[in-house]
């Protein structure tokens, strides 16, 4: 069954078309990737399906919902969270804290109960706590969690900022170059811990990258962009072996 479903999805800059005409259905649980060069609108996408940009026109559906023209905060709620091509994390905040501003997404207390610190507040905070320890536990950060999150090296603040997304307990998870800037044993543990989430929390994950052969290597589905639109789309096998794909994207 499909979780996500974009039709016609396409956006121009005045008089740059950035994306056009963009389909993609993604069945809940897959682990799909979109991969293209830099400047193929891949995180344009992102921004599209997260209502950080209104398309010129197209829908997007997300579990039966047409989403395009709520707001970002909205679409986080009704179950897309997403990661950033360049680490936004509250850096001055704890590596714990982190992971709590997602979880306050979905906090119950009111905020007079907040101001009060009422019985209600505490117990909601020690559960989030507890919470954000586990999700912290996944990414092997639970050591660190009193640490600033601007302490962290750049591989372990990479995987800070998947927990604080999956903290939003969202149905999609988009991740926009999760490996940017990783060494290869840290890429390889990356794309290890990303399967295991999936299937951990039961998510589908929507995955940005230009290295066509690591998202090949995690991916069920893949869909290769090029200029803003559909180059090719299928299994790794039959995207890796597409002519125009090897002639466009690999140059061959």
């Amino acid at each position: 069954m499909a979780l996500l479903e974009v039709k016609n999805l396409g956006i121009s800059f005045g008089g740059l078309r950035a994306v056009d005409d963009f389909n993609v259905n993604i069945n809940k649980g897959q682990l799909y990737g979109l991969i293209g060069p830099n400047g193929a609108g891949k995180t344009t996408i992102f921004n599209l399906l997260t209502g950080v940009y209104k398309p010129t026109d197209g829908s997007i559906i997300l579990d039966g919902e047409n989403i395009v023209g709520k707001k970002p905060a909205q679409i986080n709620m009704a179950g897309i969270g997403r990661t950033f091509q360049n680490i936004r994390l509250f850096k001055k905040l704890s590596v714990l804290d982190n992971v709590k501003v997602g979880l306050h997404n979905h906090s119950k207390y009111s905020t007079l109960a907040g101001i009060l610190r009422s019985p209600s507040y505490f117990r909601e905070e020690k559960q989030m706590d507890e919470k954000a320890m586990e999700l912290l536990a996944v990414f092997d950060l639970d050591k660190e969690a009193h640490f600033l999150a601007s302490n962290l090296p750049y591989g372990k603040q990479r995987k800070l900022e998947i927990a604080r997304a999956l903290a939003t307990k969202p149905k999609l998870l988009l991740l926009d170059e999760p490996a940017a800037g990783m060494n290869p044993n840290e890429t390889a543990e990356l794309m290890d811990t990303i399967k295991l989430i999936r299937d951990k929390f039961d998510i589908t994950i929507l995955l940005i990258e230009h290295d066509m052969k690591l998202v090949a290597g995690i991916c069920e589905q893949i869909t290769v962009l090029n200029f803003g639109t559909e180059l090719a789309s299928g299994t790794p096998e039959v995207v890796l072996n597409d002519p125009k794909v090897i002639t466009a994207y690999l140059g061959e």
